[in-house]
């Protein structure tokens, strides 16, 4: 005992200099100054219907509204809740209200919010983008801000966020940032080198879902629009690689982004909304400057996906129905026998991003609840999907899925009910 004691004296001061060390360190590399809030420059913004129409046009590429905007509510006033493996996160308000919206705000602290994730109210969680917004170069920061100051109003006070020790504490918060994050050094003659990379990796921050994540929540470096699951969404992002998206040339691409449908198949679930609020209202050159620069994304190598069949005995119950035979009941008619869709109609299944991605849970939400693609300017009456939760079983739409994924996407697929029932309370929960 006595020498547990002795030992315990000794590893106190060595974890304590440790991390004196460590902190030291973090804030030579300027680890702490995004946790420094800049004093007001007096810089003045623009306020005149140029800087305001582009403002306007990149909130609408930022896809900006979407998240600070709850279903049925008004705009910009915050209060959409993001599910997350440890509680729900709530949007702020960014209308121009001076107490509750970023009014009172100077645009030395809007951008250093936008770029480092941290404003006069703390630091912010990682379910806003900072990291992907620090690419962004002066001008737009200006424009955006302009725009958003441009806004009506609005004392709407969003619901205070409901989340698990130790994520509700903001100290564990930035310990997890000083773990995860490090400031980049901006170079907006370099950010507008590419304007595809500088639209994907920035403003339309994709790889916030098009990326594989690792177990703690941050996003994998190797895992850059590789693919995964959407946190709390239920859905699978598909990888953006050059592999993936190899049956579109560049201009079917930038139209894809633009009209969330193509001869390949169409936009659902989230990808659905984002289409709708946000890329519908890209300009061409925009459009093409993305679909290039994603058509040259190489390929990562493949990470494990969340998807895991059910361990036994669940495994070993034999799966009802035929799928082949329910295949030709319910889908035939609009997808083709062989899956191969009707053109400008209904999508094609061989090969569909459904059909062959590792994680089956876009299959078989579909399945289950149907699907629905964006209406747009380019696509303003899309064919929908309607849904089979009360026609089918959950061992059918196991037996059904695991047909279409062999037989059109060439995946070796076990899914049995238990697995559909499990894949339902992940839509549910």
């Amino acid at each position: 005992m006595r020498a547990l004691r002795i030992a315990s004296l000794i590893a106190v001061p060595l974890l304590l200099a440790a991390l004196a060390i460590g902190f030291f360190l973090f804030e030579r590399q300027g680890g702490f100054a995004p946790y420094r809030v800049p004093k007001d420059s007096g810089r003045v913004v623009a306020n005149d219907a140029q800087t305001l129409q582009r403002g306007e046009y990149l909130a609408r590429i930022g896809d900006c509204a979407a998240c600070h905007t709850t279903s049925g509510g008004a705009p910009w006033v915050g209060g959409r809740g993001f599910a997350t493996g440890y509680g729900m996160i709530y949007s702020s308000n960014l209308s121009s209200d001076r107490e509750h919206g970023i009014g009172a705000w100077s645009v030395d602290e809007f951008a250093h919010a936008m770029r480092h994730g941290v404003s006069r109210r703390g630091p912010l969680y990682p379910v806003f983008p900072y990291e992907h917004f620090a690419t962004l170069d002066e001008a737009d920061i200006d424009a955006l801000y302009a725009y958003l100051r441009s806004l009506p109003a609005s004392a709407n006070v969003p619901p205070a966020n409901r989340l698990d020790f130790p994520a509700s504490s903001r100290s564990a918060l930035v310990l997890w940032r000083m773990l995860h994050y490090r400031p980049q050094a901006q170079s907006p003659a370099a950010a507008r080198e590419d304007r595809g990379r500088y639209l994907v990796d920035g403003l339309g921050h994709c790889a916030m879902c098009h990326s594989t994540r690792e177990a703690n929540g941050a996003l994998a470096v190797d895992g850059y629009l590789a693919g995964g699951r959407i946190p709390g969404s239920g859905w699978y992002a598909p990888s953006l690689d050059a592999k993936q998206l190899q049956r579109y040339s560049v201009e079917q691409l930038a139209d894809y982004l633009r009209a969330g449908a193509s001869d390949h198949g169409a936009a659902y679930g989230p990808m659905a909304e984002v289409t709708y609020r946000s890329l519908q209202f890209l300009n061409e050159e925009d459009a093409v400057a993305m679909a290039r620069y994603l058509k040259n994304v190489p390929r990562r190598p493949a990470r494990k996906t969340e998807f895991t069949l059910l361990p036994d005995p669940p495994r070993q119950q034999a799966v009802a129905g035929n799928g082949a035979e329910i295949y030709r009941q319910a889908c035939a008619d609009c997808h083709g026998k062989d899956g191969e869709g009707k053109v400008g109609q209904y999508p094609a299944l061989r090969d569909a991003v459904a059909a062959t991605a590792p994680d089956p849970i876009n299959a078989v939400r579909i399945v289950l609840y149907g699907g629905f693609a964006a209406a747009t300017a380019h696509n303003p009456q899309p064919y929908s999907m309607p849904p089979f939760v009360q026609q089918l079983n959950p061992g059918e739409i196991a037996a059904v899925t695991n047909y279409v994924r062999e037989t059109f996407g060439g995946q070796r697929s076990q899914l049995t009910a238990a697995d559909v029932e499990a894949m339902h309370g992940i839509v549910l929960d």
